[in-house]
């Protein structure tokens, strides 16, 4: 197998899995992650280095739903850290993999990383996930993790309103002082009709709005979603990454404000500290929820105690950091500094959401979405 093998694009195909399957063989280790040991020392209270974890050795292979741009950098940096140690990745779309899994007889996959919490619990809800050793369940809060240990979130993003800050003083308000801190507020503020945008086809745009049903109602909810569409006329993207770069470059047609995922932000002020894009934040409600990239281990591995000594050292402080570094996430260990361009977590005040309430398609939210005139 190729070292970094990208089995599919848009699709995985059939033959392309088979021949994946055919590389690993048929060796599973039956030993129950949970009764596995930690090579050296355990993750727990305590913030954990690689030089702290045991050496990795072999190969795993993951699905991943979160595209080579995001998390490829970490892959690559612990193979580079481990000479024998080999990642194989098939990368695509969370719902391609998730389906592709539940159709699978045997797994040729180690775990699932996936872009959010839904497709994690549609594993779990199949049965198809294993649950996780004691002290990794430990090591992560539990609003940032599978409610009975059976996936765990890796790096974290709040939703944030972006802003171009070059280009708020060219509309006809002078009142820019002051965002709202009320996600309500963004589809009746009239200051926002015809710059505001979002992209509402995204599954965490779906997550947003089962937590404002969940925080708000259903009729506030159908409200705020309509008032957008209508009297917002908010400009709707595709790609996270393309609402994000149109609010910055702040061309006539590009919208000044956009409702987003906050690490999109981060990216870009990464790559250039002078750039316009802002980021501010709403206050204990939808537009602020905290939610997680994250892993799942599958019930078939082909070495347990490699698997969970791995998802130790994206967990360890080496692996968080490379992915604030790379994707301007935060991190979910306790201890590990944000070093980003976006406030720390603490200055900003998300609501108390169970992520394990999410689930893949999100349908009634998406059903939601298009009743009310914002879908794509």
């Amino acid at each position: 197998m190729d070292r970094r093998r990208f089995l599919a694009t848009a699709s995985v195909s059939a033959a392309g899995i088979a021949g994946l399957a055919g590389c690993l063989g048929n060796d599973i280790d039956d030993t129950p992650l949970v009764e596995t040991d930690p090579m050296e020392e355990p993750l727990g209270s305590s913030v954990a280095s690689w030089d702290d974890l045991g050496d990795l050795e072999g190969e795993i292979t993951i699905y991943s739903g979160r595209t080579p741009d995001q998390i490829s950098a970490v892959f690559d940096a612990i193979e580079e850290e481990y000479d024998d140690f080999t990642v194989s990745v098939d990368y695509d779309d969370n719902d391609v993999q998730v389906n592709q899994i539940l159709e699978e007889e045997t797994h040729p996959a180690d775990l699932m990383y996936s872009q959010d919490p839904g497709a994690l619990n549609e594993l779990y809800n199949n049965d198809i996930l294993q649950e996780l050793p004691e002290d990794i369940v430990d090591a992560v809060p539990g609003s940032y993790q599978h409610n009975e240990g059976y996936w765990t979130g890796v790096t974290g993003r709040t939703r944030a309103i972006l802003y171009n800050n070059d280009r708020l003083d060219e509309t006809e308000f002078d009142d820019w002082d002051e965002l709202p801190t009320d996600i309500m507020e963004y589809a009746t503020d009239e200051r926002f009709e015809g710059i505001i945008s979002t992209r509402p086809n995204s599954g965490t745009f779906r997550g947003f709005i089962q937590a404002m049903v969940e925080l708000e109602g259903e009729e506030e909810t159908r409200e705020w979603v309509r008032t957008m569409a209508e009297d917002q006329d908010a400009q709707l993207f595709e790609g996270g990454s393309s609402q994000a770069e149109a609010v910055n470059q702040g061309g006539d047609n590009d919208p000044i404000v956009g409702l987003g995922n906050s690490y999109y932000a981060a990216r870009i002020l990464n790559e250039d500290s002078s750039a316009p894009i802002r980021t501010t934040f709403t206050e204990n409600d939808a537009g602020c929820l905290f939610s997680v990239a994250g892993v799942g281990v599958l019930n078939e591995v082909s070495d347990s105690e490699l698997v969970a000594e791995f998802v130790r050292h994206l967990l360890a402080e080496d692996g968080q950091e490379l992915m604030m570094d790379d994707n301007g996430e935060y991190p979910v260990i306790e201890g590990i500094d944000y070093v980003g361009p976006l406030p720390d977590l603490e200055e900003i005040n998300p609501p108390e959401f169970d992520l394990s309430n999410f689930d893949m398609d999100l349908q009634e939210a998406g059903d939601l979405i298009d009743e009310e005139g914002l879908g794509v």
